[in-house]
């Protein structure tokens, strides 16, 4: 670990600084796949997607609460999904101001060819890892997951 002294921060040795770049380099990369012209999926819209594919039926707030992004981001690609054909919306009967989301067909047909690539592009990513360092990868940002529940808690 790193000694905590006066000098000055340095970026490239500074964990928020760097796991930041490394996502959007992910990301970026990823996205690619979706983005592509065969498939014409933007960032926010593929979280959406793979968000509903994995829990079926979820309102707005939920999707922007789980993948961490924000409202308006998550309005848009909801609002893009749907002129797409994508989506499947459903009123809440005891709250009119809620909307329950879900992948129509089309959606998850989509998701399922989506889906295949995006694994086969991650399993490219983590080639460089062996199987000792993915799992301590893994275990690794769990513990910082949970680090950072800790300090806002």
């Amino acid at each position: 670990m790193p000694e905590q002294s006066n000098k000055s921060l340095i970026l490239q040795q500074f964990i928020p600084y760097r796991m930041v770049n490394l996502s959007k380099r992910i990301s970026d990369n990823l996205s690619q796949i979706y983005n592509s012209d065969e498939f014409g999926v933007t960032i926010p819209e593929w979280r959406i997607l793979a968000r509903l594919a994995e829990d079926q039926r979820l309102n707005a707030r939920d999707i922007g609460r789980i993948t961490q992004m924000d409202k308006s981001k998550v309005s848009r690609g909801v609002k893009q999904l749907d002129d797409k054909g994508y989506l499947i919306k459903e009123k809440d009967a005891q709250d009119n101001r809620v909307t329950y989301l879900s992948l129509s067909s089309s959606g998850l047909a989509l998701y399922h060819e989506l889906a295949p690539q995006a694994l086969k592009w991650e399993s490219r990513l983590i080639s460089a890892l062996d199987t000792s360092e993915y799992r301590d990868l893994m275990r690794i940002l769990e513990k910082l997951d949970r680090q950072i529940d800790a300090m806002q808690g």
